[in-house]
């Protein structure tokens, strides 16, 4: 009965989990057949188009995955801790470049040229950094600037703006940019588990966080946010369980990068949640106020040349339902978000949520789920939440902890991914 039980629950999970994205695709098919306008949805509720292309570049997700399966799980449970972490920050790069390889789309690696970086001469145009600012809302609202520049703060533009004054620009460089992030989200999301909920966990989860379908849709600037923001979250928690000067240094360097994450996206407010509840379970505060405080005051410098932050949230809010948001409407894809989360964190980590019984883990991948939920009704989120929504992912994907046999299951999640890179096409 033991062990009949634990998998009678799972064929039930992964049959739910298969259902909620059968119903909705045909719930989004007779959405397509009765809209009034176009929702620019292929892969409806995905973004992009099914069509199918197997080549021999999908052995190079199929080899790579095999080997992180066979290899990381030992790796995480016995190598020191700080070279785990490297391991498994590595394999999460290497796994995300085999199906960016295996993808072979002629966007894939000029999504963040095109969206941002080719975007920064508009700081030159409007006459340098100030100028730039203090007409970003004003241009914003207009429709003038494309539609990445419209639904975000001016951060990532600006950094490009700044980095390419000093040499460093090109495809190379943005792409590095973008791995390096996902190496960095890895590695925050692994800290943050083994302060909250132990090491013993932390290590169990590690290679789920690197085997996931959520890896296909790491090519775009959402990747940096989630780097971004996720090292602030992980720095300031880690200053919630410390004392004296490292707590100090911990939530300074929280702050200011929260502050930099809520200048590159207005999402990032929503991991705040996270943080505020490790900080009311240790009852420490002291740490959370302080990061808070700079946090706010990266976020009101640019005040100094007229941009304000609020404003350009409630500015991106009227653009969003001005574009495609009017056309796709709110109830459908408050159920469709939801189903994409679930296909991008597979169906292994669906029967880890169901047999997740770690309190203090929980109080990591629940709290995430409470930010996503906040995501999902606030509207600002109909469709494309496969990469809106991968700040939340590497936090959510540490439930794959509660699963043993992690290789049976960590193998499930690699054919989920690779048959979406052989079966979707998708311009980032």
């Amino acid at each position: 009965m033991t062990v009949r039980r634990p998998a009678v629950q799972a064929a039930a999970v992964l049959a739910a989990w298969a259902l909620l994205l059968v119903a909705v695709w045909f719930l989004g098919q007779h959405k397509l057949a009765n809209a009034t306008g176009r929702m620019q949805l292929g892969a409806m509720p995905l973004f992009g188009s099914w069509e199918w292309h197997v080549e021999s570049y999908l052995f190079a997700p199929i080899i790579v995955g095999a080997l992180v399966i066979v290899v990381l799980p030992v790796i995480a449970a016995r190598w020191r801790w700080r070279y785990a972490v490297l391991a498994t920050a590595l394999a999460a790069v290497a796994f995300s470049l085999a199906l960016a390889f295996a993808h072979s789309h002629p966007r894939t690696w000029t999504d963040l040229d095109h969206h941002y970086a080719s975007n920064a001469h508009f700081v030159d145009d409007a006459g340098g950094f100030g100028p730039f600012l203090q007409g970003y809302t004003g241009l914003q609202l207009e429709g003038v600037y494309p539609v990445h520049l419209q639904s975000h703060p001016p951060g990532l533009v600006l950094f490009f703006w700044g980095a390419a004054r000093i040499g460093l620009e090109g495809l190379l460089f943005q792409n590095a940019l973008i791995k390096l992030a996902v190496a960095a989200a890895v590695a925050a999301a692994l800290v943050i588990a083994r302060d909250v909920a132990g090491e013993r966990l932390a290590r169990r989860a590690a290679p789920f966080l690197v085997v996931a379908p959520a890896a296909f849709w790491q090519n775009t600037a959402d990747l940096i946010f989630a780097g971004v923001t996720l090292a602030a979250v992980a720095c300031l928690i880690l200053a919630t369980s410390r004392t004296g000067a490292r707590a100090a240094v911990l939530a300074v360097a929280g702050g200011l990068l929260a502050g930099a994450a809520l200048m590159l996206s207005f999402s990032a407010a929503l991991l705040a949640l996270p943080v505020l509840v490790v900080a009311l379970w240790r009852r420490r505060w002291a740490a959370l106020l302080g990061g808070g405080a700079l946090a706010a005051a990266v976020v009101l410098a640019p005040l100094l040349w007229g941009y304000w932050w609020l404003e350009g949230l409630q500015t991106t809010r009227v653009r969003y339902y001005a574009g495609v948001a009017a056309f796709r409407g709110y109830w459908y894809f408050l159920l469709a978000n939801l189903a994409v989360l679930a296909l991008a964190l597979g169906p292994a980590t669906a029967v880890a949520l169901a047999r997740l019984r770690e309190r203090r883990m929980w109080i990591v991948v629940g709290s995430c789920l409470a930010a996503v939920a906040v995501a999902d009704l606030s509207g600002m989120s109909s469709s494309e939440t496969e990469r809106i929504w991968q700040p939340f992912m590497p936090l959510l994907l540490l439930a794959g902890c509660a699963l043993s046999r992690p290789r049976a299951w960590l193998g499930l999640q690699l054919a989920v991914a690779v048959v979406l890179a052989a079966a979707l096409r998708v311009q980032w």
